[in-house]
């Protein structure tokens, strides 16, 4: 009888065609979709049409690499209300599963080298928000700027490692920006888990794999940071992880190290 060892070597190249076909599938959507997303982003106004496309592009894209979203809500967030959205950052399946996930009018925070790629700037141009996070002056501009989406009723949803983990599913130490960004503007910070996404994709440079399977997300209840001050960044940072990691190793048991 082979091994798992020896079963996972002979369906190895099944993984990667896999992770091509997903980018392929990604890419090709993309672009059908193109046109629409450059009318929708072309006035602040029609953001939300943007975004409710954001949303048809994930379910087709999951529909036809067999990936099934599961997301588990907390609590009925408040439609007139702006959030902060942070959660783990393990894979590139992340924002589309972030997409399901928030289903509001929002923007991302994404590091500044999504800027450089071609066609796909253009949510940066008018609706996402890139960071440049080592460079404290392009790091205020960015939170300038997710100010301002606040302010305009746009919830913002950031990855607060600032970049994808390189050892899943642990998370590295969170950084203070979004934190500062929810005290200093008193808006509620609602923390989400992505389960999964690290096992179903995998992406390291060329070298990719993957497969089908259920990616889970827990969206919490939100944090309020009314009456808070700078002093409660710590807390309020650690309190987030907690929450975000204590799902991580409530749902992975023994694969959590």
């Amino acid at each position: 009888m082979p091994t798992f060892a020896t079963v996972k070597k002979i369906l190895y190249p099944l993984t990667v065609l896999w992770a091509w076909w997903y980018f392929i599938i990604f890419t090709l959507f993309f672009f059908i979709f193109y046109p629409l997303f450059a009318i929708f982003l072309s006035r602040p106004q029609w953001f939300p049409y943007a975004n409710k496309l954001r949303v048809v592009w994930a379910y087709i894209l999951f529909f036809l690499t067999g990936i099934i979203c599961r997301v588990e809500r907390r609590s009925k967030l408040k439609t007139n209300q702006p959030y902060i959205f942070c959660s783990n950052h393990f894979s590139y399946l992340d924002i589309p599963v972030s997409t399901m996930a928030v289903k509001r009018n929002f923007c991302f925070v994404a590091k500044s080298e999504i800027n450089n790629i071609p066609f796909l700037n253009i949510f940066f141009k008018k609706l996402d928000i890139s960071m440049e996070r080592e460079n404290p002056r392009e790091s205020l501009k960015g939170l300038s700027k997710a100010k301002e989406a606040l302010e305009n009723g746009l919830d913002v949803v950031i990855y607060p490692e600032g970049k994808i983990d390189d050892h899943p599913p642990l998370m590295t130490h969170f950084k203070n920006g979004p934190f500062k960004l929810a005290i200093e503007n008193q808006i509620p910070i609602v923390p989400y888990s992505m389960i999964d996404n690290w096992k179903i994709l995998y992406v390291n440079g060329w070298k990719m794999y993957g497969r089908p399977g259920i990616a889970r997300a827990i969206v919490h209840e939100p944090i309020e940071t009314k009456g808070m001050t700078l002093d409660n960044l710590q807390a309020l940072k650690e309190k987030v992880f907690m929450i975000v990691d204590g799902d991580l190793r409530k749902h992975l048991g023994k694969n959590f190290k």
